[in-house]
């Protein structure tokens, strides 16, 4: 396994944590509208089960996001959350590498089959959650102007390194 692509799993869920660490479980839970309606914990669960589905599935040699279990627990108690994603990234510390596997999508038109690698999701998964972190900031922004939120909670790697750039020159 990517031991580097498993430390940035642990460094995206050590700040999603930080982050959530002052809400409470009822802001946690709460439906924004900002988010469509949807919560904080939606969003959080929803890209701790990606990851959940990457690491169960794969065993299997085709992985399928839409099948994930939509755990109510996870989007409405942090600390289950928190629990989850240090399984997370347990099981990615530990996990054998599958390199072939096929993923399954259906857009509507029936399922499909496309070839990757279990770290080719991975990366995905990275990306993903990222764009969710975004998403999150906007909420907690919303939800509490004053909150303190780390610089770069939410950025894409390549944003904060071009942002660097710019004020390097």
């Amino acid at each position: 396994m990517n031991q580097e692509l498993t430390k940035v799993v642990n460094q995206l869920f050590e700040s999603l944590k930080a982050t959530m660490l002052p809400i409470s479980d009822a802001d946690f839970s709460q439906p924004l509208e900002v988010l469509s309606g949807s919560t904080i914990g939606q969003h959080t669960r929803h890209c701790i089960e990606f990851f959940q589905c990457l690491l169960e599935q794969s065993a299997l040699g085709v992985v399928n996001y839409d099948k994930r279990q939509r755990n109510q627990m996870i989007q409405k108690n942090k600390a289950v959350a928190y629990s989850m994603m240090e399984e997370v990234v347990l099981q990615l510390s530990t996990h054998d590498t599958q390199d072939a596997l096929l993923l399954e999508t259906d857009y509507g038109f029936g399922c499909q089959r496309v070839s990757t690698t279990f770290e080719r999701e991975l990366v995905y998964n990275i990306e993903h959650t990222v764009h969710h972190l975004a998403m999150l900031r906007i909420a907690l922004n919303h939800l509490n102007p004053q909150m303190e939120i780390a610089e770069g909670f939410g950025v894409a790697n390549s944003t904060q390194r071009h942002k660097e750039d710019i004020c390097a020159r």
